[in-house]
């Protein structure tokens, strides 16, 4: 199937990928070149007589420059609010783009696992493993999420999501699937950096950036029937939607499926223990992007804080974290920050709640 391109369309993924464009053109067309000696000719205007052959030729450039398959460049410049992510696995004994009927199936299904896992996240907070039915809007949030055929290279599933798609909880909090996506990326390069540490143990202190036993099964799942075989998964952001987060592939090496297990055995069992009651001294500093006061039940005076948290433990990074206030004093201050974008700290104790959610308890307020 050929997709129809427009000339304003491709001249912004041309600029948002690092060509330059001749000022002075040729004919009323533009031209643009990339270092390496290539160069394109982009039509005046969309319907013009040798458009087709003009994009062709453009497609067939960028597919060599970028050495990706034509299509997907295509679909990228015609949809330019997507954001994707793409999952490769490395079955062993199938041709490119093949895999067993159960593996595929159970590849699929644990894509999906990874997506409800950072969208529960958002939602209802970093937990140790949830538990209960999971909230309406995280079905929404999946129902938006599209999923594409697989290709040559392995076997590889690809994911696209509307960056500015959106589902509203029950209290009218509004969640994006980029928000969503941006939480896979940080608990997924957690989860990674973890795998290196060669212990289950090192997953205690991922927590706060949204590992949990769900996840790293999820992620297990991904490395073959056996859990010994790699597989990556990469980020790539909507143009229209630019994001300070660089795109980037994040890679599990052969021996990480095996871990992953193990460590969402030992994340469930903590948290049935109640032995993560409590997990230590932290600090964060950053801008609330998120209130929740339920004033009918017990889950009173909760924000959400973007920005750079430390523990004892573990080096600075940049997270969410959600923080339970003291009192309805402390929380309508906390809209006033919230409102006026300040910047705030809180110091205080990471517990685990009823339920398995990791908050941080701060020692006073916040700071200001």
């Amino acid at each position: 199937m050929t997709i129809p391109l427009k000339v304003d369309d491709i001249s912004s993924y041309l600029a948002d990928t690092g060509w330059e464009r001749d000022p002075q053109g040729w004919r009323g067309a533009s031209v643009w070149q990339h270092p390496g000696d290539y160069e394109v000719l982009v039509p005046a205007r969309d319907g013009m007589g040798d458009s087709d052959r003009r994009v062709q030729d453009i497609l067939r450039c960028l597919g060599a420059l970028e050495e990706r398959p034509v299509g997907d460049i295509a679909l990228e410049i015609a949809r330019p609010q997507l954001d994707k992510q793409s999952f490769r696995t490395f079955p062993v004994g199938h041709d490119p783009g093949y895999t067993s009927l159960l593996q595929g199936t159970q590849t699929v299904l644990g894509v999906l696992n990874v997506l409800r896992a950072a969208a529960r996240t958002v939602v209802q907070g970093p937990h140790f493993a949830f538990a209960g039915r999971q909230p309406g809007v995280v079905g929404d949030l999946l129902r938006a999420a599209e999923l594409g055929p697989s290709r040559a290279g392995s076997y590889i599933v690809e994911v696209r999501v509307a960056a500015d798609a959106t589902a509203r909880t029950p209290s009218g909090e509004q969640v994006t699937g980029r928000a969503v996506l941006v939480q896979m990326l940080e608990a997924v390069s957690a989860a990674q950096a973890a795998v290196t540490a060669d212990a289950p143990a090192a997953f205690d202190e991922t927590v706060t950036a949204g590992v949990s036993a769900d996840l790293c099964n999820a992620l297990s799942v991904l490395s073959g029937s056996d859990r010994r075989e790699p597989f990556e998964i990469g980020f790539r952001w909507a143009r229209s939607q630019p994001l300070d987060v660089p795109s980037r592939v994040v890679a599990f090496p052969e021996t990480s499926g095996s871990l992953l297990h193990a460590a969402s055995m030992r994340l469930r069992d903590l948290n049935a223990s109640g032995a993560a009651a409590v997990t230590g001294a932290a600090t964060v500093t950053g801008v609330i992007e998120g209130l929740h006061d339920d004033s009918s039940g017990n889950d009173r005076w909760r924000i959400k804080i973007r920005g750079e948290f430390r523990t004892e433990h573990t080096d600075r990074s940049r997270r969410v974290v959600w923080v339970r206030l003291p009192d309805q004093a402390a929380y309508d201050r906390a809209i006033t920050a919230h409102r006026e974008r300040q910047v705030v700290t809180v110091m205080g104790e990471l517990a685990s709640v009823t339920g398995g959610r990791v908050e941080l308890v701060p020692e006073r307020g916040f700071d200001i």
